[in-house]
């Protein structure tokens, strides 16, 4: 009798210690693997360049994201509108910008959004932010010129060379 009983046991004991042995995956580690953002997703499309010069004080802004991310759309101006002291080369300190508006819009199904705004005469900054962790916001110098402006100052820069050339010089 103590035979089979130590037998039973010596067998129950075999079992238990080499049975295979199942790991649960830590919830934190899933969380943080399916949180990871592609930066890629999020781009502006449009404008393209930067920074640039337009005549109009209208632009289009788009670009994509995933569906249903909000994106937010800050218009900058410089406090100088006289456009004397800053131009694309020489550029406005963080201070010298003014806000103009600020707009939030969603990407839409297709996973693009587009957003018409309105500058100001001058530089202006146009900051474009997901509303997404560890995506970096986005930042286009766009410069609105006075077309008429700049040929009245071109044919008087003109003038004032033909006039110099004119004058002997002592």
């Amino acid at each position: 009798m103590w035979k089979k009983i130590l037998a039973s046991m010596l067998i129950a004991t075999s079992i238990l210690t080499f049975s295979p042995v199942g790991h649960a995956a830590n919830l934190d580690t899933k969380n943080k693997s399916e949180t990871k953002v592609e930066a890629s997703k999020y781009e502006v499309i449009s404008p393209e360049k930067d920074p640039y010069s337009i005549e109009d004080k209208v632009v289009l802004i788009s670009g994509k994201a995933p569906e249903g991310t909000s994106v937010v759309i800050d218009v900058f101006g410089t406090a100088d509108l006289t456009t004397k002291n800053f131009n694309l080369d020489k550029l406005p300190s963080e201070e010298d910008y003014i806000s103009i508006s600020s707009d939030t819009v969603k990407a839409g199904n297709m996973g693009f959004f587009k957003k018409q705004i309105d500058l100001v005469m001058g530089i202006n900054k146009v900051v474009i932010t997901f509303k997404v962790d560890n995506v970096s916001p986005i930042e286009k110098i766009i410069y609105v010129s006075d077309k008429g402006k700049a040929e009245e100052e071109i044919k008087s820069t003109k003038d004032k060379s033909t006039t110099d050339a004119l004058v002997p010089k002592k």
